[in-house]
Order: C-alpha cells, then sequence, then structure tokens
C-alpha cells in the first residue's frame, strides 16, 4: 500500500534515493509541496512494523508547536495507518500504538522536554527553520542514543525563523547530516509553479518554491566573501589570543583570533548554550593550557554589568582568573551598530581578516546576517551573536573614522 501511494508523488530520482537511505541523521530542504514531509510520513508508518531487540519500538513526528503537529501530521498518520496494524489510538495523546508493540507519537517542540524521559527509535522534527534552537541537541539527539535510532530534520529554507540559521547548519560539510535540497518543479506541475512565480515576491519565490538559501533584506557583512576570507588559520603559540566575546547564555558566543600584520586571524570559536562566563572559561583553558604569549579579552559592554549564574560580572570574572595572562578591555557602552559592521565590511574589503574553515558558526553569521528596511539587523534565534563578538574586536582594534569629501562621507578603517 505505501509504495503504491508513494509512487502517485512522482518521485525523482533524488527523492527515490532518500526514501531508501540508511543514513542516520537526515536534513532535507526543500520546496512547498514537494513531497518532503508526505515522504518523512509515511517512513515513519514504514518502520512501525520492523521488529527490534526490545518490544516497544517508539517513534515521533514533530513540529515546532503541538497544536502545528495536530494540524499537519495527526490525520494524515492515522490515514495512512493500516487498519490490521492498529491496535488502539489515543485522540487526546496523539499516539498510535500498533499489533507488532511499536507506538507513533505525534508531539510539539514548543516544549522539547515532552521527547526526554524515553529512548526512540527514530523520528522526524517538520519545519525546522522554525523549531527552537538548541532543541535537538539538548532534548532530541540524548533521547536517541541507547537505540541508535535516527532523525530527519525537514523543512523549507526559510530567511525568517527562529532556528533558520541552525537548519541551514546542517548542509555545511563534516556536520554529520546527510543533506538532500530539491524544488517544488520536482514534484509540482510547471503551470502551478508558473503561477506562483507570477503572484510572489522573488525572494519569497525562491525560498518557498526553489528551496534556495536567501538572504534576507541586505547583507550585513557584504564585504565577506567566503572564497577569499576563509583559508587556513592554525593556532600559533607565539601570537597573542585575542578573544571577542558576546555574553549571552545560550548560546555563549566567543571569538578567537591572532593579531597579524595589520590584520586578524581567526582561528577557534567557542559556541556553547545553557552556560556562564566561568565554564566557558574553562572550555577556553581545556583547548589552549599551554598558551604562554598573552590574551586580550574584548567584548560586549554588557558584561561590566550584567550578572550570569555567578555571583561577579561577566568581566570581573574574566580579570580575576590567574589561568589568563593578559588585558580585558571592556567598553563602558557598545559601539554603534552601524559603526561595528563598517569596521568590519572595511577589513574584509581591505583583505586583513581571515576565518578558519572549522569557525562554522562564525561563518555562517557572516554570510547570512541581514539588514532589514531601516538599516539594523534583521536577527532572530542565534542569529548576530558571534559576529558581534567578532565585531567588538574589529571595531576596538580597527575603527572605523569619517572624512568628507564634497558632500560625501566616507569611512575608512583605522589603522
Amino acid at each position: 500500500m505505501l509504495t503504491q501511494a508513494w509512487t502517485k508523488l512522482r518521485p525523482h530520482k533524488l527523492q527515490s534515493r532518500l526514501w531508501r537511505t540508511s543514513q542516520r541523521f537526515v536534513a532535507v530542504a526543500a520546496g512547498r509541496g514537494s513531497g518532503k514531509t508526505e515522504l518523512a510520513r509515511r517512513r515513519l508508518i514504514r518502520f512501525l512494523p520492523v521488529r527490534k531487540a526490545w518490544p516497544n519500538p517508539l517513534y515521533f513526528y514533530a513540529g515546532p508547536t503541538y497544536g502545528q503537529s495536530k494540524r499537519v501530521a495527526w490525520q494524515p498518520l492515522k490515514a495512512l495507518m493500516p487498519p490490521e496494524w492498529v491496535a488502539s489510538i489515543s485522540e487526546s495523546e496523539m499516539v498510535i500504538k500498533t499489533i507488532f508493540g511499536s507506538e507513533l507519537h505525534v508531539v510539539g517542540m514548543d516544549k522539547p522536554q515532552r521527547i526526554e524521559g524515553v529512548q526512540w527509535d527514530g523520528g522526524v522534527i517538520d519545519e525546522s527553520s522554525d523549531v527552537k534552537p538548541g532543541a535537538f541537541d539538548l532534548s532530541v539527539r540524548p533521547a536517541l542514543s541507547h537505540r541508535n535510532g535516527w532523525c530527519w530534520r525537514i523543512g523549507v529554507p526559510k530567511r525568517h525563523g527562529v532556528g533558520a540559521l541552525e537548519f541551514r547548519g546542517l548542509f555545511d560539510q563534516d556536520t554529520g547530516w546527510d543533506n538532500y535540497q530539491w524544488p517544488s518543479r520536482d514534484i509540482l506541475t510547471s503551470e502551478e509553479i508558473e503561477d506562483a512565480k507570477k503572484m510572489m515576491d522573488a525572494k519569497d519565490f525562491a525560498e518557498q518554491y526553489e528551496a534556495s538559501w536567501v538572504r534576507a533584506g541586505g547583507a550585513a557583512f557584504h564585504a565577506f566573501d567566503p572564497v577569499k576570507h576563509v583559508r587556513p588559520c592554525p593556532y600559533r603559540d607565539d601570537k597573542q589570543i585575542i578573544v571577542g566575546s558576546d555574553f549571552n547564555v545560550n548560546p555563549m558566543a566567543w571569538v578567537l583570533m591572532h593579531p597579524v600584520s595589520g590584520g586578524l586571524e581567526v582561528f577557534d570559536e567557542i559556541w556553547t548554550r545553557d552556560t556562564n562566563t566561568a565554564s566557558t572559561l574553562d572550555t577556553l583553558y581545556s583547548r589552549y593550557p599551554d598558551h604562554k604569549s598573552g590574551w586580550n579579552f574584548m567584548g560586549d559592554a554588557t558584561g561590566r554589568a550584567r550578572k550570569t549564574a555567578a555571583t561577579r560580572s561577566d568581566y570581573i570574572i574574566i580579570k580575576q582568573d590567574e589561568r589568563f595572562s593578559g588585558n580585558v578591555h571592556y567598553p563602558k557602552a557598545n559601539p554603534s551598530v552601524k559603526d561595528r559592521l563598517a569596521s568590519c565590511n572595511s577589513l574584509f574589503h581591505h583583505d586583513r581578516v581571515h576565518i578558519d574553515s572549522s569557525c562554522r558558526n562564525l561563518i555562517m553569521d557572516l554570510e547570512f546576517r541581514a539588514l532589514d528596511g531601516t538599516g539594523h539587523p534583521d536577527d532572530s534565534g542565534d542569529q548576530g551573536h558571534i559576529t558581534d563578538a567578532f565585531g567588538y574586536v574589529v571595531h576596538g582594534l580597527f575603527p572605523v573614522r569619517y572624512v568628507t569629501q564634497g558632500d560625501i562621507s566616507l569611512s575608512l578603517v583605522g589603522a
């Protein structure tokens, strides 16, 4: 029955390969109406009769919220279930129990603790661009460990969405996720595609139907070019380590760089969740316990007064940590966003900063952080924290100065 129903979707080669995949973690970014959700629902049903070494295999479908999961998946999943497989159905809890002993649960990621407490054999997280960042790592991934469970994360590659940046990161190399991407035209008719194209904004169409990663608004770091500015930048024991920090509990984002030839080389980043300054310092020391060439901490002015889980302000915690000999520079007030972005773009324009490819969070934020119609960052979810940490250092060491030539105001990077 499942094979016949799936054939009606007219799958192309890529979708057929996805249907047969044995990869444990899979990310799918595909256009509206492209069959991704239908394929994922059928995969869940397909696994229910598979025998395991334990008597109660557990599977889940999850959307960004409980209500959205119920609206999108509950009725279609029940309709897909062969009646002879069903032992019982709980409408209130949205659980299907089968004669094989397996269960299928429909849950919402607005309360990811619903995933916790049991071990799952597999699951699907839909509309991943709208799922709270960190929910998978903290709640879902541990619940897949004991049974070697699988997970698909699927959705449209949105530019607006609380989890858009995290979802985009699954498509980078070396993340451990197998990824698939296809446009709506692989499934929908050409007439439907052309009609949508005529009615929609070009960026909306590219995102929703072409499954393209589109920047929202103008690029905040328009001078950044990953081809030009991403290259090997190794840690060097003979150079001072400059640490740029953004004091945010979730995530805490720090950027590590060396001063070189009138510029900077970024060689590492720290990106941790639900933490505090003292714990992040422990992480930093564990990576570079033998560094002898000094440290220079620069960052967010709010670190002067804001309290984390510790009892002292963040910059005092750093200053009093005897493991790090060097300077602690935190301004009384943060520079304006305009000046900070101008400093970064000037440094990129003059090719005076390079970033190691291992700094995935920084590179992705530089690529996709965007400006709204007023020229301010259009941030959501995790966006902005790590480029703020980077920008505090750049502006502190290479501030822009403005000169006027006729009626034109120019920004020049500092020496």
